[in-house]
């Protein structure tokens, strides 16, 4: 016998809650352009190419930060003549000039930021906030780095206070 119509039946609590389309909300993929990503570099590593993928796939600016770190904290604050530039850094430069030419082969817009600082953890922290990043990337040259990093330094630092908003990926 051939029945038409809707069937009935019925189910356990846990398994309708695990049906619920709202639950996977969060899980929706947002590849929609105009994502920005910002990576954070103190060298040549692989978590450029990873960036610049990233910011290829999601069709989104990427901001390149290189924070040169100050090893003394002065007591008072000391107005340089002219605001700093990542042309006169040579490591710097030398990152930006190549992330800006491999971002403009692969259709990505690259914009570097450089800035000086004797806490590069807030100022990643701060530029996130202040650019309105929804991804920021953090990477480590080895396996082993990135372990002891998680321990106690400028990674653990920005995890702990990266407002809830803005992504994190630690590539390493």
């Amino acid at each position: 016998m051939k029945r038409a119509g809707l069937q009935t039946i019925t189910l356990n609590r846990e398994l309708a809650d695990a049906v619920m389309p709202e639950r996977w909300a969060s899980l929706r993929l947002n590849l929609d352009g105009d994502q920005a990503i910002m990576v954070a570099a103190r060298g040549i590593t692989p978590v450029l190419k990873f960036a610049l993928e990233e910011a290829r796939l999601r069709r989104g600016a990427l901001y390149v930060l290189y924070v040169k770190e100050l090893a003394v904290n002065l007591p008072a604050r000391i107005d340089p003549v002219e605001r700093p530039r990542w042309q006169d850094d040579r490591r710097a430069a030398e990152i930006m000039y190549g992330m800006l030419e491999t971002g403009r082969e692969n259709g990505v817009h690259v914009v570097p930021i450089y800035s000086i600082s004797d806490n590069p953890a807030m100022t990643i922290l701060d530029l996130s906030a202040t650019l309105g990043i929804d991804i920021l990337i953090l990477g480590a040259s080895h396996r082993q780095t990135l372990t002891s990093l998680l321990k106690g330094n400028v990674v653990t630092e920005v995890a702990s206070g990266l407002p809830e908003n803005i992504q994190l990926v630690i590539h390493g």
